[in-house]
């Protein structure tokens, strides 16, 4: 871990009270580059805490410059549509999960190409299915 890595990881968890968003964010990174490192995904992704959209917030958001749970695509050239899609689809199928972020404070799934700045966010709670709780 460099020293960069240690001052975010610190960071996060003072702002947020608690070391449980860094540890699902190490968590996902571990996972993303085994995936990559296997050749089960082609595509090395890093996972990190960013800026929400306002317009995605729930009762449970974190203030709004925290409550962003951002996948960033590291290798992103030739990057299409519809691997983005694929890879929000492999976060919110599970629901479970997105209720898990949500209750820890994010509301705004967002997957970015490092360098090529194709972009998408998704609501969280669109895909937590809790129809029959009031979500704002």
């Amino acid at each position: 871990m460099n020293i960069k890595t240690l001052l975010s990881n610190l960071l996060n968890s003072l702002l947020d009270g608690s070391f449980e968003r860094v540890r699902i964010i190490s968590q996902m990174n571990s996972a993303f580059k085994e995936y990559f490192t296997t050749g089960e995904f082609n595509r090395l992704c890093k996972v990190s805490i960013a800026q929400g959209n306002s317009a995605f917030a729930h009762e449970m958001s974190s203030l709004w410059i925290r409550s962003g749970f951002k996948i960033t695509i590291e290798n992103d050239s030739s990057l299409r549509e519809s691997e983005i899609n694929e890879l929000a689809a492999y976060i919110t199928d599970n629901a479970s999960f997105v209720r898990q972020l949500m209750a820890m404070g994010f509301d705004t799934l967002t997957i970015k190409g490092k360098t090529s700045g194709m972009t998408k966010s998704f609501a969280l709670k669109k895909f937590a299915n809790l129809n029959q709780y009031y979500i704002k």
